[in-house]
């Protein structure tokens, strides 16, 4: 099912239109799943839009014979012969389409892989007049998107596969010959993060180059491969995304020089980049030609998509990411971030597509920490366990233990740390006495004057780190570039208020400690649930670092071509660089089963944006990736295209069906079940337990069987049954559980599966988890 040709603005004219015109039913779509409203790219100067116009006959994936999960040939003669026969049918249209409108439109794009079709600007009179023709399957107006914007790859534990600790036989892989597909803003070509690097072999002895290939997607050939004229990067987000992923290693050596050394996630790996972001915005024309352009050179084996959308995901461009993973392609996708159209992060995420990984964003342990009064004495509990976050020019600090703090009473507080004389600040103001922070860390408060300039002065009164308060209850992100080389982190405001109460009692003795602190949600990251039919659909399913992730820019953008940059942008990199690595050292597992490894061995233990409350699979999916466990997975999850286009809520389908690793079911009560089929990955025999563990009282999870056994053959799988049992009434929220199975001889990381349920008031009996025959013994850590 497409989208609906928009005639007119508003939708209660579109189904009358449509019966005039002949075009069937025009519907609205349900807004509970669309998540926003579409933005329409903008008319030209003779009143045209952009429209997509999908013809009838299939493209070269509908033609071109291969093997589930294989990549498009269009090299082989099947594949020659299709494409020809393509170009010519679009021709015929394209005729057709100058006969029906009385001109002749410039065709600016050719689709020829997931499916036939073209991109022009007609008016909305024009547009109504092609839907009429015979052979136009689908027209729509297009839709723009928006682009979802050091320690990251090790933090995520790319390392352990670098070295080859955390690959099953200890042969490691930086993803030498692998290839990722960058569908963003471009690339800065020159960047030393894309030169051929020797280490790797990039661009020696026919291997090719590290930035195999740079394309401009405004437009295309006849045969749907992007050809604009400007390929480079000049917003700096593509450039950013693509050496997060894949970008080389760098020293201070490189010219232009890092500030302290980098890397992808897969250093080695090749870049291919397609521009479909001209700027801040990205043009579904544009978008859906680099989709094809992709398919078309058909050798990468992950795709990332920072870009918005995949909020209906069998219809919107998520339809056309299942075409990229049916031919053979990790695809990951951003989450999405709050903003002036998506304030809320709650039930807003976007990407809902099964088959893409959607990816949140969290902190790395360079961001932020935990700041605590240490002593004299017991210190109140509202200064324990306060959230700090670096500034963005901030050295990252090591932890510190009941390390010396001092606040300054000699000023006025919304002054704290400026310079007498400057920013309104009265000449006759106190500045900090020389060496009053000797050893110790400045307790500041916000206002007045850059965060800079306080820092700067802290730092000259022999502050060796520098705490800045909130002098307000929202979050507060401090911009420090320039400051000098002294931690400086930011609390909010009443933690901040505690503090500085149990400093001024103690001006002489105070101490803190601060703890280095990952693994935090961001404010922005756009989160579940769903509600609408995909309310039985947990999204994101993993998360990754997108807080301050330093990575390459256009010096055209950044003179020194790096940048520290906040979002799921940035996070969804770190899962393509994650996919490649894996898929390195695992070349047999399709990307099903790559997504579903990255899934069930992700690190659980973190926290909401409180840096306290424990995350869940609403915020994070699995967890946050990790690369010490992922390519050791001794079990992993298929499914099949197929039954991803049978699981379409809007034709009746049931997305609960799917072989996924995540378990949710929203009218649970007083049962539910979920049948899941895992494979053996492992050549030597394992024996398997599995555990359901409920999160709330009010239900428990079983699982058949409880245990099972492998011979060894990466052949065999085994299908288990999920039932969760609802005791209470679960209806206010879903509660949370998870499923572990663990392998008795540690072959494998244990691995998880995620459970979500909400009852709809129906009680089950007592012991409807199976212990009626009197054993209680099991029944003592589910009492409600």
């Amino acid at each position: 099912m497409r989208r609906p040709l928009h005639l007119t603005a508003p939708l209660a004219c579109l189904a009358l239109a449509a019966l005039l015109l002949g075009l069937g039913a025009v519907t609205a779509p349900a807004r509970a799943q669309d998540g926003p409203a579409p933005v329409y790219s903008e008319a030209d100067a003779a009143g045209r839009f952009v429209y997509l116009v999908e013809f009838a006959e299939p493209g070269l994936l509908g033609r071109v014979s291969r093997a589930p999960n294989a990549r498009l040939d269009i090299e082989s003669g099947e594949g020659r012969a299709a494409l020809a026969q393509i170009v010519a049918e679009q021709a015929e249209h394209v005729r057709a389409i100058h006969g029906a409108i009385a001109r002749l439109a410039e065709v600016t794009h050719h689709y020829t892989a997931t499916h036939s079709g073209i991109a022009l600007r007609l008016t909305p009179d024009e547009a109504a007049k092609v839907a009429a023709l015979p052979g136009v399957a689908a027209i729509e107006r297009e839709v723009v998107y928006e682009l979802d914007t050091y320690r990251g790859p090790t933090f995520i534990g790319a390392d352990a596969i670098w070295t080859g600790s955390g690959v099953p036989g200890g042969v490691g892989s930086r993803g030498e010959g692998m290839i990722i597909g960058m569908l963003d803003s471009g690339v800065a070509s020159t960047h030393p993060s894309f030169a051929n690097d020797p280490a790797c072999g990039h661009g020696i002895g026919g291997n090719p180059n590290k930035l195999i290939s740079y394309l401009d997607c405004s437009r295309t050939d006849a045969s749907g491969m992007c050809n604009g004229t400007n390929p480079v990067d000049t917003d700096g987000h593509g450039s950013h995304t693509a050496s997060t992923a894949g970008g080389n290693a760098l020293t201070t050596a490189a010219n232009p020089p890092p500030a302290l050394p980098i890397s992808g996630v897969a250093p080695c790996a090749h870049i291919r980049a397609y521009k479909v972001c001209p700027g801040n915005t990205c043009p579904y024309a544009d978008i859906q030609a680099g989709m094809n352009s992709l398919l078309l050179h058909g050798d990468s084996d992950v795709m990332n998509f920072s870009i918005s959308g995949g909020t209906n995901p069998w219809t919107d461009n998520d339809r056309r990411k299942l075409d990229i993973v049916d031919s053979g392609v990790v695809v990951a996708a951003s989450a999405g971030n709050t903003g002036t159209s998506i304030p809320n992060p709650i039930g807003n995420v976007g990407h809902r597509g099964p088959w893409v990984l959607t990816v949140a964003a969290s902190t790395h342990d360079g961001i932020s920490g935990l700041v605590s009064a240490a002593g004299p004495g017991t210190p109140p509990a509202g200064t324990q366990n306060l959230l700090a976050t670096r500034g963005s020019g901030s050295p990252v600090s090591p932890a510190l233990l009941g390390h010396p703090i001092r606040h300054f009473t000699g000023q006025n507080p919304t002054q704290e740390g400026c310079t007498p004389g400057e920013d309104g600040v009265p000449a006759s103001a106190n500045p900090f006495p020389t060496g009053f922070f000797n050893g110790a860390a400045a307790l500041i408060q916000r206002g007045s004057c850059a965060f800079t300039k306080k820092i700067t002065n802290a730092f000259a009164a022999g502050a060796d780190f520098v705490l800045i308060r909130n002098n307000q209850a929202t979050p507060i992100s401090m911009n420090t570039v320039g400051q000098p080389a002294v931690p400086a982190y930011s609390i909010e405001q009443a933690g901040g208020d505690a503090l500085v109460a149990f400093v001024d009692a103690n001006p002489a003795a105070a101490t803190f400690d601060f703890v280095p602190q990952g693994d935090i949600l961001t404010d922005f990251s756009l989160r579940g649930p769903i509600a609408g039919t995909l309310a039985n659909l947990t999204k994101p399913d993993i998360t990754g670092p997108g807080e301050s992730i330093y990575a390459a820019v256009p010096t055209s953008v950044v003179s020194d071509g790096y940048a520290s940059i906040s979002g799921t942008s940035m996070s969804s990199p770190h899962a393509a660089g994650a996919a490649t690595l894996v898929r390195a050292v695992q070349p047999s597992w399709t990307p099903a089963e790559v997504k579903s490894a990255l899934m069930m061995t992700a690190f659980t233990g973190g926290t909401k944006e409180n840096g306290t409350t424990p995350w869940d699979a609403d915020d994070v999916g699995h967890g946050r990736l990790d690369l010490t466990r992922a390519a050791r997975a001794g079990m992993v999850m298929n499914e099949t295209t197929t039954n991803f286009l049978a699981a379409n809520p809007g034709s009746g389908g049931d997305v609960r069906t799917l072989n996924l690793p995540s378990l949710r079911n929203v009218s649970c009560s007083p049962t539910c079940q979920w049948t899941r089929t895992v494979r053996n990955t492992l050549t030597t025999p394992s024996t398997w337990t599995a555990t359901g563990i409920a999160g709330n009282p009010g239900f428990g999870i079983t699982v058949s069987p409880d245990t099972f056994s492998f011979t060894g053959d990466p052949n065999e799988t085994q299908t288990v049954t999920v039932q969760a049992n609802v005791w209470t009434n679960l209806t206010a929220a879903v509660a949370f559980g998870e499923v572990v199975f663990s392998e008795a001889a540690s072959l494998s990381p244990d691995l998880r599966f995620t459970v979500a349920v909400r009852g709809t008031g129906t009680v089950g009996p007592l012991f409807s988890n199976g212990f009626e025959t009197g054993n209680l013994s099991a029944w003592s850590g589910h009492t409600p």
